[in-house]
């Protein structure tokens, strides 16, 4: 039995030193991403710059967003108006240029919007991308539990 006292002795120890290195490198790996985490007076891991800094950058990137179509939107009235003024793409109507199903191939539809592909593509990544960072906070959440 002592020779077994042993051998259980090397394994529990290996074992609490893989989930204590699981814990620092899952809490290293979650600072390097989000920053350093400070503890509240509640004892949860919360970090208050992380947010200030995502909420910032949400609102750079809006910024950015909203004047970018602002540009594109004046590009696009010129473009219009000088298409009209030289008559190009106008319809028999004199309208705006409109693509009817007419002037198209008969047999191949019009396609508005983007490939079923791309759709099913980008949920599945949305999808894995939350369902990873929730088990990592879960895992971090346990391992933070039993440190505790």
């Amino acid at each position: 039995m002592k020779r077994n006292a042993l051998k259980w002795t090397i394994l529990g120890g290996a074992i609490v030193f893989i989930v204590l290195y699981g814990i620092e490198m899952s809490s290293a790996g979650l600072e390097r991403i989000n920053g350093t985490f400070e503890e509240t007076e509640s004892g949860s891991l919360y970090e208050e710059n992380a947010v200030a800094e995502e909420n910032s950058q949400q609102n750079d990137e809006n910024s950015v967003y909203a004047r970018k179509i602002e540009e594109l939107e004046r590009e696009l009235e010129e473009t219009k108006r000088l298409l009209t003024k030289a008559g190009v793409g106008e319809s028999k109507a004199g309208k705006s240029p409109v693509i009817d199903e007419d002037e198209r191939l008969p047999g191949i539809p019009v396609q508005e919007d983007a490939p079923a592909v791309d759709k099913l593509a980008e949920s599945a990544s949305g999808m894995l991308q939350s369902v990873s960072s929730g088990g990592i906070r879960f895992v971090v959440s346990i391992f933070d539990g039993l440190t505790k």
